[in-house]
């Protein structure tokens, strides 16, 4: 049986992602071998995030739900109820895939139990009135604590933990699925309840961030080497905000004899007397060298983060481009959206296929994620519309083609009936134009036979 010793890279990952946790509250920052405890208290209070894994994994995930996801299924009332609160708590399943999806990608992998009510009612009428309905529950893979695999790889057995709350407090619960039993244990390893699974499989569906072995039940997250450099930059930018608290005034010199020194008051309402045969006084400032190395090292570990996550071109990183080199950026992102994509309609249809063994009712369902990701740069478009039309091809087809690329790309969410019309006006203009265009050149045959 394998033990989950990753729960401190999964924290890592969650509060780069949330910011919270070590970063809101400076722990995440390590003491100087020579730091006081209280300058080090002081720097963690004016610590300060700068959150950048959270925009990369969302700009990961977001796409693929950016519309409602194509559904097609048998609507029963059993699975219509389901549909509209698949965890019990009032989540519909769209919802729920989108948050799960975040999971998924942030720490590689996630898992969904589709388990059933054990008591159920006498009619399905009953069913609905209780809600006695198969129902999904998220196990961070933080929470994984043992699984087998046999010969042939499937999995036999998956034990996770989870932790309730009641009028005593918190409680630690764990939990085993085999392919014949369950059962639920307290921290105390002592047996509270435990069943027969009559699926004669683990209802448990991995769902991964990019396409991996099912046999690595925790993967490498994805991401980690970014929320790593995240945390680094979290460093630096203490380190800068120290040296700007300590050297962000000038300093006042002037010259002395070195004796009878006094205290000397400068402000804007007194003056500064110094003898005639001296120099004035003069302001020097610290030396601005380390700050300035902090600062491009931070602005380098913010290239590099978006260049390992593949996203350089697209948000983060301004650079000039040729168009070949964007066009091999955006199929590298648009195939790791795909991929991901993939991921997520596998786990939904695995999903579904539990729910079914379940309920005991056939839904033909199916369902279609998203495989094309096209990122339009509009004035790009235009300009490229342009151009061809400028290439005077006499061909009502290639005009209405183009015209129909420019309207993708500068009204990509328009109503689809407003498309249609404005298709069918461009289609009547052109063929106005073409019975015009023929009309002229009847006239012209007319008058050059007169």
């Amino acid at each position: 049986m394998a033990t989950n010793r990753k729960n401190e890279m999964y924290k890592l990952l969650h509060d780069a992602y949330y910011g919270d946790g070590q970063f809101y509250d400076g722990s995440a920052l390590i003491k100087h071998a020579r730091e006081s405890n209280k300058n080090y208290a002081r720097r963690k209070k004016l610590a300060y995030y700068l959150n950048y894994v959270g925009p990369i994994i969302d700009s990961t995930v977001l796409p693929v739900f950016n519309d409602e996801i194509k559904r097609d299924y048998s609507d029963t009332a059993k699975f219509k109820m389901f549909l509209d609160d698949v965890d019990r708590v009032g989540t519909n399943l769209q919802d729920f895939m989108s948050r799960q999806a975040v999971a998924a990608k942030l720490y590689g992998v996630v898992y969904i139990l589709v388990n059933n009510e054990a008591t159920l009612g006498e009619s399905e009428a009953d069913d609905l009135n209780m809600r006695a309905l198969p129902f999904l529950t998220a196990i961070e893979p933080k929470n994984v604590t043992g699984w087998h695999f046999n010969e042939r790889g499937r999995l036999i057995d998956f034990s996770y933990e989870g932790v309730y709350y009641d009028d005593d407090g918190y409680h630690v619960r764990k939990y085993k699925w085999t392919i014949d039993s369950w059962e639920v244990r307290d921290e105390h390893d002592q047996l509270l309840k435990s069943g027969n699974n009559n699926l004669k499989r683990v209802p448990i569906v991995q769902w991964f961030g990019r396409n991996t072995d099912p046999r690595r039940v925790l993967p490498a997250p994805e991401f980690i080497s970014i929320a790593k450099t995240n945390y680094h930059i979290y460093h630096l930018c203490s380190l800068l905000s120290q040296i700007s608290d300590n050297q962000a005034f000038n300093i006042l010199t002037m010259q002395s004899a070195g004796t009878n020194m006094t205290d000397v008051t400068i402000g804007t309402n007194n003056l500064l007397l110094y003898p005639s045969d001296t120099n004035a006084p003069q302001f020097i400032a610290p030396d601005s060298g380390p700050a300035e190395v902090l600062m491009e090292q931070i602005k380098n570990l913010v290239g590099e983060m978006y260049r390992m996550s593949g996203l350089n071109s697209v948000i983060g990183v301004e650079s000039a481009k040729s168009g070949l080199a964007k066009k091999w950026d955006f199929e590298r992102t648009n195939k790791n959206l795909v991929n991901f994509a993939v991921q997520c309609e596998k786990a939904e249809k695995a999903i579904i296929t539990l729910y079914e063994m379940w309920a005991g009712e056939t839904v033909n369902y199916s369902c279609e994620y998203p495989r094309d990701f096209n990122i339009d740069d509009v004035a790009d478009c235009l300009a490229q519309a342009q151009q061809a039309f400028d290439l005077d091809i006499t061909s009502k087809t290639f005009s209405l083609e183009v015209a129909k690329k420019v309207l993708e790309s500068y009204m990509p969410n328009i109503d689809p009936d407003i498309y249609d019309t404005i298709i069918n006006e461009l289609q009547a203009a052109a063929d106005d134009l073409e019975q015009s265009t023929a009309y002229g050149s009847e006239l012209d045959d007319d008058q050059s036979n007169d």
